[in-house]
């Protein structure tokens, strides 16, 4: 004997919704909308770092009022100047290991931000910066020149919500990969294996495959489930990529990409 009961919604609140978009595309908007629920907040974004032994942060998320171009274009000029990449990796390494760093900051006149931030009508900003084990990352929320200086009701509401949303895009990181890393399909791996150039004639076409998801920033999980494959396999043909085209990172084998296409 069984019961059959009627369909009903899922009984999602605001939180738990949000718990639930971290896989899909809609994320970023999805965390947008969340955060601007306790105060009105132009842009969000996250420096990312895989490894702090030989850091190199990237752009991990964006969200908001500011083009991608633009915030594509900002990452890059800020992360070109060595002092404000320092300052980003200063802020990660010093987050307490298994905890959170929050810090509100306002950009003074001689900071190499400041025309950034001048030219975008951004006043200030919220950080919140964590480390576990060898990676870490920033995330920063940007507060727009026409709402003013927030006010303590609006940092304490982003203070209750933001350590949630900076951990959501951290898992959202482990799950999916960086934003930053996305290539066309003329820029994979795959693509060039196919074409037979240099090195990368020697790789089969699973460790192209799982090159291809490398420096996506999709994580060993991530790639498993995309290729019906075990972690274990995705370890071994990322080992055996590497070999084959004498790199030991993500970024080395970005980098063979791009100058066989350049």
């Amino acid at each position: 004997m069984s019961d059959t009961f009627p369909s009903r919604p899922l009984p999602r609140d605001a939180t738990a919704a949000l718990a639930a978009a971290v896989p899909s595309p809609a994320f970023s908007a999805a965390l947008m909308q969340y955060v601007r629920d306790a105060a009105e907040i132009a842009n969000i974004g996250a420096f990312y770092v895989s490894d702090l032994r030989r850091p190199e942060p990237v752009l991990s998320i964006w969200a908001g009022d500011m083009s991608s171009y633009w915030f594509n274009r900002n990452a890059r000029t800020i992360l070109s100047h060595d002092s404000l990449k320092q300052d980003i990796l200063r802020r990660i390494q010093s987050a307490p290991e298994q905890g959170l760093a929050i810090e509100r900051w306002r950009p003074q006149p001689d900071d190499p931000r400041a025309p950034i931030y001048v030219r975008d009508e951004v006043i200030e900003r919220i950080t919140i910066s964590s480390r576990t084990d060898n990676t870490g990352f920033l995330s920063f929320y940007l507060r727009g020149k026409e709402h003013g200086w927030m006010d303590e009701q609006e940092v304490n509401r982003l203070s209750a919500i933001l350590p949630l949303a900076h951990e959501l895009i951290g898992l959202r990181h482990r799950i999916i990969g960086s934003e930053a890393f996305h290539f066309s399909s003329q820029q994979r791996v795959s693509a060039l294996k196919e074409r037979q150039v240099g090195q990368f004639a020697r790789l089969s076409d699973r460790e192209a495959e799982v090159c291809d998801m490398l420096v996506q920033g999709i994580s060993v999980a991530g790639t498993a489930v995309a290729l019906g494959i075990s972690d274990n396999s995705v370890r071994t043909l990322r080992k055996r990529a590497y070999t084959k085209l004498g790199a030991n990172s993500a970024m080395q084998i970005a980098a063979l990409v791009l100058n066989d296409l350049a």
